[in-house]
Formats: C-alpha cells, sequence, structure tokens
C-alpha cells in the first residue's frame, strides 16, 4: 500500500471521506480514507471532539494511478494531494510509522497517559495513541498539556495531548539551538 496525505475543504471531511469512498471503491475496492479526531477538555471539564489535522486526510491505496486521481479530484471540496498535485509525496520513514500507529488505534481518540522532559522524545504510555513517540515543543502544567510536533506534516504541525501520569523520558533528543525557549524547557 501506498499512503498519502490530501487536502480537502476544513469542515467537510467527513462528507468528502463518504463522497469519495463511494465514487471509487467499485473500481478501487482496496482505498482507503482516514480522518483522526481527538477528545479534548474544555476550561470546564467539558469533553469534545475535535479533528486532529484539520482539513487533511490520509490516503491508503494500492498505486496512484493517473485514473484513481482523475476520479479523486473530481470529488466535491478536494484541495490537492500533498506536496503537490504533480508531484503527490509518498508517506515514508518515521512519518509512515506515526500514521500506521494511528490507524491502528483508530479515527476516534480519547485522552492519553504520556511520558516526557520538554526537549526531549515523549512516549505515549496508554490510551489510544499507545506507543507514539514525539519531539515535545512546549509543556503547560497548568493546563496539563503537552504539544508536539509531528512528523507527519513537513512544516512541522504541532497538536496537544493531555496527560494523567507523568514519567521521565528515556531517549533523550537534541534540540536545534533557538528552538524551544527558556520557558517552554523548564515547563512553567
Amino acid at each position: 500500500m501506498e499512503y498519502y496525505c490530501i487536502m480537502v475543504k476544513t469542515g467537510e471531511e467527513k462528507a468528502f471521506k463518504e463522497r469519495a469512498i463511494k465514487a471509487l471503491k467499485e473500481k478501487f475496492p482496496e482505498v482507503q480514507l482516514f480522518f483522526f479526531q481527538r477528545m479534548l477538555r474544555s476550561n470546564r471539564g467539558e469533553y469534545f471532539e475535535r479533528p486532529l489535522f484539520p482539513g487533511y486526510l490520509f490516503l491508503a491505496v494500492e498505486k496512484l494511478s493517473g485514473d484513481f486521481f482523475l476520479l479523486l479530484k473530481k470529488q466535491k471540496d478536494f484541495g490537492r494531494i500533498l506536496m503537490d498535485n504533480r508531484n503527490p509525496t509518498v508517506l515514508a520513514g518515521q512519518a509512515l510509522e506515526e500514521l500506521k500507529i494511528f490507524i491502528h488505534n483508530g479515527e476516534h481518540w480519547g485522552v492519553s497517559k504520556i511520558s516526557f522532559l520538554p526537549g526531549q522524545r515523549i512516549k505515549v504510555i496508554s490510551g489510544p495513541l499507545l506507543g507514539l513517540e514525539g519531539l515535545v515543543y512546549k509543556v503547560n502544567k497548568k493546563r496539563k498539556r503537552v504539544t508536539i510536533l509531528s512528523s507527519l506534516s513537513p512544516d512541522g504541525k504541532r497538536f496537544d495531548l493531555y496527560y494523567e501520569d507523568v514519567a521521565p523520558a528515556d531517549v533523550s533528543l537534541d534540540v536545534p539551538a533557538g528552538r524551544l525557549s527558556e520557558k517552554e524547557e523548564t515547563g512553567v
């Protein structure tokens, strides 16, 4: 299978996924589209679901052919395949490993327990993202959130995860100078 990231109209991800699967399944029965959502907690302690990557879906197809791409781009609310339509980028390496963890854990995620130190690699130790590793970008102890950098997007997409139990990570990672501020490094 080949894996790609596609951009669609933000807010229309679910509808696009349904239309595209319906249009593509007959000719390309192996096609899969993934739209990941996660639970967040409001300041009042209420939980609600939001997209992890608003405006993006992940595509799994045996081989990205011209026929497949023509059918895909005819779908309402299609934007483009990343990096661009003329040079689609197959997800590989760390990005593909991260995507496979996401796929394995389903499209709807709850709250995960993580182990981290700012400026180091973290590893999710329980919950729907079990086994995911990422680089800590910043820590918000007051709101009990850690922001990590995703390897799935070339522009360094960041997303927040809530934490319940915190422990030092075993593997440290050198952070480029100036990447994190002193405040972010201490997590206060």
